[in-house]
C-alpha cells in the first residue's frame, strides 16, 4: 500500500500545495482563464490544468524510484488531469445551484464539502485503479486516503493563508 500512496497521494499532495501558492501569488497569468466561466466559474481555469499536471508529472518519479522515469511522468499528468475533470462536475452543480466560485453553500454544506473534499479522490483513486491494476479494496483504502488528506491539507493551508478557503 505505501508504494501506491507514495505514487498517488503525495504527489499530489505537494502538486497542489504548490498550486495554491502560485494561486496565491497569482503567477502564470496568462493561463489564469476560466475554462468556461459560465458552467464551472471562474476559478477552474487552464492554469489549474496545465500547472497540476505539470508539477505531478514532475513529483511522481520523485516518490516512484526505480520506475521507468516517462511512465511515471506520464501517469503524473494523467492524474493531474483527471484531478482537475473531477472538479468540475461539482463546479457544475455548483453554478447551478446558485453558489458562486469559492463561496460555501448555505444550505446542505455539509453534503457540499463532502463532495468537494471527495471529487477529485474519487476520479484519481478510479483512474489509479484502471491504470494501475489495484484491487478493490486498495482503490477503496485509497480513496480514504485521498480524501482525508485532502481535508487535512486544506485545513493546513486555510490556517497558514495559502488558501482562503476550505
Amino acid at each position: 500500500m505505501i508504494e501506491h500512496v507514495n505514487r498517488l497521494v503525495l504527489p499530489l499532495v505537494i502538486s497542489n500545495i504548490l498550486h495554491m501558492i502560485i494561486i496565491r501569488q497569482d503567477a502564470l497569468r496568462a493561463l489564469a482563464r476560466p475554462v468556461h466561466a459560465p458552467a464551472f466559474g471562474a476559478n477552474k481555469t487552464w492554469r489549474g490544468f496545465v500547472v497540476l499536471a505539470t508539477l505531478n508529472a514532475l513529483a511522481v518519479p520523485l516518490f516512484s524510484p526505480g520506475e521507468p522515469l516517462f511512465g511515471s511522468m506520464l501517469l503524473g499528468a494523467f492524474l493531474g488531469v483527471v484531478y482537475m475533470l473531477f472538479e468540475l462536475p461539482n463546479s457544475w452543480l455548483k453554478r447551478r445551484s446558485g453558489i458562486a466560485p469559492g463561496a460555501s453553500a448555505e444550505r446542505n454544506r455539509i453534503l457540499y464539502a463532502a463532495v468537494d473534499k471527495t471529487d477529485s479522490a474519487l476520479g484519481v483513486t478510479l483512474a489509479y485503479w484502471i491504470v494501475a491494476g489495484v484491487t478493490a479494496a486498495e482503490a477503496v483504502l485509497l480513496f480514504i486516503i485521498c480524501s482525508a488528506a485532502h481535508v487535512v491539507f486544506s485545513l493546513l493551508l486555510v490556517t497558514l493563508r495559502v488558501k482562503r478557503g476550505f
